[in-house]
């Protein structure tokens, strides 16, 4: 293994974690505006995913996925439209898991081990770009790593074969020579296998447990595989 390519949230940063208390956050704002701050939250985890797919494949915009995050789980309650609000509940956020996420405590040493080995590394997501800068830079992650790639900037977005594949040929390595790792089955495990690269899946809460992708629980048994 000459190159590393790690998926950014959820694999270094445990922005689960980040999440639940951005959405604390939420909720205590609006319990002060009287909505019900439980079924919000509730409708958030039921409609976030499928809306950030549809920014993924580049069928909406980055606005538009932002504003439909909150708003759509406002409607799904009830609660009468109020512009200025979603864009409130937005910028709370935002501010939260861009500007003080979690790091896993195996990201930083992992990183600084291969780099140490000799091992070139790079992170590859396809979060929104502002939001994912401000997380490089808040978690020290950009310093960390050789390249980062993310989506929203280059055009290619995982799974598409292209978005591994041009992080490889930045290093002007083969495709097998590279190893992508990250806790998405479909986005950081099939999609570079088919793109011709290594694959590991993070599977640190064992999800995945007895399939046939290659897994692991902890990055740790990334620099263990690069010796």
């Amino acid at each position: 293994m000459k190159l590393a390519i790690f998926d950014l949230d959820d694999t270094l940063i445990d922005f689960a974690s980040t999440r639940e208390v951005a959405y604390g956050c939420l909720s205590a704002h609006l319990d002060g505006e009287r909505i019900d701050s439980a079924a919000f939250v509730s409708a958030c985890r039921t409609i976030d995913r499928p809306v950030f797919a549809l920014f993924e494949r580049g069928t909406i915009t980055r606005d538009e996925y932002r504003l439909r995050r909150f708003s759509e789980p406002l409607a799904a309650i009830g609660a009468p439209p109020n512009p200025a609000l979603v864009v409130h509940l937005n910028r709370l956020f935002m501010e939260c898991v861009n500007d003080r996420p979690m790091l896993y405590g195996d990201a930083l040493p992992v990183l600084a081990r291969l780099r140490a080995d000799g091992v070139r590394t790079a992170i590859l997501t396809n979060g929104p770009s502002d939001g994912q800068r401000r997380k490089l830079e808040a978690t020290g992650l950009e310093a960390a790593v050789d390249l980062v790639a993310i989506g929203e900037e280059t055009g290619f977005s995982k799974p598409l074969p292209r978005a591994y594949q041009a992080i490889v040929e930045h290093f002007a390595f083969d495709p097998a020579d590279a190893l992508m790792v990250g806790d998405s089955p479909e986005l950081d495990y099939d999609g570079a296998r088919l793109a011709g690269l290594q694959a590991l899946l993070l599977d640190r809460d064992a999800r995945h447990r007895g399939g046939t992708r290659q897994s692991i629980s902890s990055l740790v048994e990334v620099a263990r595989t690069a010796n």
